[in-house]
């Protein structure tokens, strides 16, 4: 049985060698984790960002800000900066800071620095969680829209501001902006088991029969999960 998705086709498209259990339909389930087998979101949830396993980051959730003075978000002040240039000439000199703190904070949390994935070729665009004067980061987020599939690479919140609801703050921009566009009728991304509840209650869907299990750039055990943002035309089935 196909997973319930529209997103079968797009799926399908993509080729890796990742190894996959299943609990469901081995030729579905296998198309569904190769589109996704280089998607490195983990645990996100109201009180963590998102972490590969190695990294200073829990996985579990169960990380919270540090001790001491409680700090208070305005999240009216907040606005997610869409399709951040990280290449360049057309490099925004005022939003250099941020970026760098982004490449930081992408270190601690995934190992690694997206800049390497962040390209015209790939088609993963970068947003930037920042107060609106754009002198403090919060977060940022990676994803792509394919054939109406809205896709979650990564996803992180600064360290200092854990516990605030902001990676939840994201996600709903992000899906707010891709509601606006029209052509968009699926988000999807790949969670940890941990924070498969945290994404239930934004409304995504987990299809737990499709799991990786060794995968370069696939923390093992990710579940791949969707949200239906509006019915798809007949035409583009």
């Amino acid at each position: 049985q196909r997973f319930g998705s529209l997103a079968y086709d797009l799926l399908l498209e993509k080729s890796c060698e990742a190894t996959l259990l299943t609990s469901t339909d081995t030729g579905d389930a296998a198309a569904a984790a190769e589109d996704h087998s280089h998607v490195a979101v983990a645990t996100v949830d109201e009180a963590a960002s998102t972490a590969a396993p190695s990294s200073s980051c829990s996985t579990t959730g169960s990380e919270t800000p540090p001790r001491g003075k409680r700090i208070v978000v305005n999240k009216s002040d907040l606005v997610l900066i869409p399709n951040v240039v990280v290449h360049g000439p057309a490099v925004d000199a005022e939003l250099e800071s941020l970026l760098q703190q982004a490449r930081e904070l992408s270190d601690s949390a995934f190992n690694e620095d997206f800049s390497a994935e962040v390209t015209k070729k790939t088609g993963w665009k970068l947003s930037l969680l920042v107060s609106r004067d754009q002198r403090t980061f919060y977060g940022f987020v990676i994803a792509k829209v394919t054939k109406g599939m809205l896709s979650v690479a990564k996803i992180a919140v600064a360290v200092e501001f854990r516990g605030c609801g902001l990676g939840r703050q994201i996600m709903n921009e992000l899906m707010k902006t891709a509601k606006k566009q029209g052509n968009v009728y699926e988000v999807c991304l790949s969670s940890l088991p941990e924070a498969i509840s945290f994404y239930k209650r934004l409304g995504f869907r987990a299809f737990e029969g499709l799991r990786a299990t060794i995968q370069e750039d696939v923390v093992e055990g990710q579940v791949y999960m969707e949200k239906r943002l509006r019915q798809r035309p007949r035409h583009s089935r």
